[in-house]
């Protein structure tokens, strides 16, 4: 077969099967070297050697499951027609393809197979420390309430412009995340919001993605259990810019250091726009009122200034908010119909949501990724609590934040935390159980008219966070209580009544 790249009939266009289509390795991976051959057509891919089927193109990959070099002789077995490694390997005449990290290649071809759906959209990736989830729905709610068609991909679930109900998915691999875009391109949107997280970023995830909009919540130390140091952090977080398209636009409000910083990062030229609460932003937010059941602010631009009212009341959301309504008017959305797209969408679920029963105490369940949302959600519960602020904190998350440090830096902000076990909710409890239930219900009972209470969830195991469901199972037993609680006072009101 004639070389398809160069035209040299001594060496194959390994193809796997003759006259089908696929990509080309070559015209995806410009630093790949090749290896037995002159190129290779994939139409699949797979970086699990036990999944490989006939025809595919095996990745070779390190990943949580082990080192996909050492699994090549099995990728082959399985009927494998090309290989892709970052290094040399044994294929016994099999195609390989090498390239400098085979991360990258991964999803860079996830997104080539899928027919790069992000160039046939506007995609605004969100992504930062804290915030991203806010964000990203109310930025969807904003552009959907000036007629745009909207999809949003969230570790909240996905949600297509026709969909009435998110679908719960992992869209940090790069194939999921590639397929999603690819049904939203498919359904319509002009639009595409993209909540993206610095483990996407590790992992390479968004490479092949392309974006018209970044949005930048924020950036400060967070996530070194996984990245190491807030340099490494800072480094993963750059990785971003690589996605902006010449022209796309950066909408953040970090400091004008990181923000030179992102710019230089970017591939080509972009424009920014900064959005906050300090004066100098060109869309900002004027607090003007806030108690533990609503907030009120101003959003102002270009000598205009509208009011929003919401109910989630803290000022973490208040700046989210003034991030969407920015991302909305680069794409000619007015601030008032920003306004009643943030007022639209309410809240966020999962992300500071008001647990109603009845009760006379605002009670919260939040699902924060960071130990620095969590810091700005109390600070700014604290500021509006005039009585006690109680934190109970799901012990899977105390755990992961840092155990005891964790549980001693929440002292900062509230009069109690207490850690509830998971089993607290068991159909066999045991002592400890029953001695945490008891803590849970003294906080709880003693709630009153002033006070506030948090809880601080974490999801059950292998279940994701999704706007209608996903609460853990410490919120599902804090609102049954509070939910009987209010049954048992109306009866008893009732009973005086009559």
């Amino acid at each position: 077969m004639r070389d398809a790249t160069n035209g040299s009939p001594n060496r194959p266009l390994h193809d796997g099967r003759e006259g089908s289509r696929g990509v080309r390795l070559s015209a995806v991976l410009p630093a790949a070297r090749f290896v037995a051959c002159d190129d290779i057509v994939v139409r699949r891919c797979q970086d699990q050697a036990g999944r490989v089927r006939p025809g595919d193109v095996f990745v070779a990959r390190l990943t949580d499951k082990g080192d996909g070099h050492e699994a090549v002789p099995r990728a082959i077995a399985r009927g494998a027609v090309g290989i892709i490694a970052d290094r040399m390997v044994a294929t016994d005449g099999i195609p390989l393809c090498l390239v400098p990290d085979s991360d990258w290649a991964m999803a860079r071809l996830s997104h080539a197979l899928a027919g790069d759906p992000s160039r046939e959209m506007r995609v605004i990736a969100v992504t930062g420390t804290s915030g991203k989830t806010t964000t990203a729905w109310l930025t969807a709610s904003v552009l959907a309430e000036a007629g745009h068609r909207v999809g949003v991909l969230s570790d909240l679930g996905c949600l297509g412009p026709d969909d009435t109900e998110p679908h719960v998915d992992d869209i940090t691999s790069a194939p999921s995340l590639a397929c999603w875009l690819a049904r939203l391109a498919a359904s319509g949107c002009s639009h595409a919001v993209v909540e993206v997280s610095s483990r996407m970023l590790a992992a390479h995830a968004t490479a092949g993605m392309t974006c018209d909009s970044i949005a930048i919540t924020n950036l400060a130390a967070a996530h070194l259990d996984y990245h190491g140091t807030p340099r490494a952090y800072r480094q993963i977080m750059l990785r971003i810019m690589d996605t902006l398209v010449d022209g796309g636009c950066l909408i953040t409000g970090v400091s004008q250091r990181h923000r030179d910083r992102l710019l230089d990062a970017a591939a080509g030229e972009a424009t920014c726009l900064t959005a906050g609460l300090s004066d100098d932003c060109d869309v900002r937010a004027r607090p003007v009122e806030g108690s533990l059941f609503s907030r009120t602010f101003l959003l102002e631009a270009g000598g205009q200034m509208v009011p929003v009212a919401a109910d989630t009341p803290t000022v973490s959301f208040v700046r989210d908010a003034v991030l969407a309504a920015a991302i909305g008017s680069r794409y000619g959305v007015s601030l008032d119909r920003a306004a009643r797209g943030i007022e639209a969408a309410g809240g966020v679920p999962g992300r500071v949501e008001r647990v109603d029963r009845g009760q006379d105490a605002p009670v919260f369940i939040d699902l924060p990724t960071s130990v620095h949302a969590v810091s700005a959600t109390l600070a700014s519960l604290r500021r509006l609590t005039r009585g006690r602020l109680a934190v109970l904190v799901d012990e899977r998350m105390a755990t992961r934040f840092g155990g005891r440090r964790f549980i001693r830096s929440l002292e900062r902000w509230c009069h109690e935390a207490v850690v509830v076990p998971e089993s607290i909710a068991s159909d066999d409890p045991d002592d400890a159980d029953i001695a945490a239930y008891a803590r849970v219900d003294r906080i709880l009972s003693a709630l009153g008219r002033r006070d506030c209470a948090v809880v601080l969830g974490a999801l059950p195991a292998g279940e994701p966070a999704s706007p209608h469901g996903g609460r853990s199972s410490l919120a599902i037993l804090v609102d049954g209580w509070l939910q009987l609680a209010h049954q048992e006072a109306a009866t008893f009101t009732r009973r005086r009544a009559a």
